[in-house]
């Protein structure tokens, strides 16, 4: 729901009784400064509050004022400024008049603000609905992973060091749909510019490079829907560190190996 623009003159009113948040009185101060009317507009309400405050005893207001208060609340042409031609009304019914023109503009204020503060909660309910459809995508995630590594025909090979015993992958292999996926922990993240490489070695051949990948701070990784290749016997997976866009053949020492059960 679009908030409806205010007048200059509305704002002028609102500036007066500091009704503005501090960024609209910073966009109206800019039309404030290049516009004289605004201006006197500004300082007649500012008299309209103080003559207000004083009560109906000695506030007597200009002529142009009364005239435009006038205005405001009857729809009236403005009156004379020439007051020996015209006479003025009473102050008590002037003053009557101005509380009902500020009486105006606040409840006009109070709407305003219950747009904002409806505007608001329609924004805090569709984030809560963005956050719902976000919460629930990554539950489908999940278990379709869940399915996936539960699938009857999936094989579990562990990656380990031999240098270090905190670091561990499960390589989760599924022979029929010739696909893995990669679940680490404790893996500490790479440096700028070098990554996790995975490999899968064959017997008798050379390994065979597979996806670049990194782990969070805490260590975790899950990489899903890698392909592994089809047509050899398999023997074991290895991980490497490499450069970020991956290698065509190990550059680095072995990290983490495990064998891989035939298929």
């Amino acid at each position: 729901m679009s908030e409806p623009r205010m007048s200059p003159s509305d704002l002028a009113a609102a500036y007066a009784l500091g009704a503005l948040d501090p960024a609209e009185a910073v966009a109206f101060e800019r039309l404030l400064a290049d516009s004289a009317e605004l201006q006197r507009e500004v300082a007649e309400y500012r008299e309209v509050n103080a003559l207000l405050a004083l009560g109906a005893g000695n506030a007597t207001p200009s002529v142009g004022l009364r005239a435009r208060v006038l205005q405001r609340i009857a729809g009236a042409p403005v009156v004379s400024i020439d007051a020996g031609r015209r006479a003025a009304p009473p102050t008590g019914l002037w003053l009557a008049l101005a509380a009902s023109l500020v009486a105006a503009l606040g409840l006009g204020l109070t709407v305003m603000s219950q747009r904002r503060d409806i505007n608001a909660r329609d924004a805090a309910l569709a984030g809560m609905q963005t956050q719902l459809v976000a919460s629930e995508s990554q539950l489908a995630a999940r278990e379709a992973t869940l399915n996936a590594i539960l699938d009857p025909g999936v094989q579990l090979n562990n990656l380990t060091s031999t240098n270090n015993p905190e670091p561990r992958i499960q390589l989760f292999y599924n022979p029929a749909k010739r696909s893995a996926i990669v679940h680490a922990f404790h893996l500490k993240p790479t440096g700028p510019g070098r990554a996790y490489q995975l490999w899968f070695i064959p017997k008798g051949g050379k390994p065979i490079p597979s996806v670049v990948f990194n782990s969070e701070p805490d260590g975790h990784a899950l990489v899903q829907k890698i392909d592994v290749p089809a047509g050899l016997e398999l023997t074991n997976a290895a991980i490497t560190e490499e450069p970020s866009s991956g290698s065509a053949q190990p550059t680095s020492a072995v990290l983490l190996v495990g064998p891989m059960q035939k298929s």
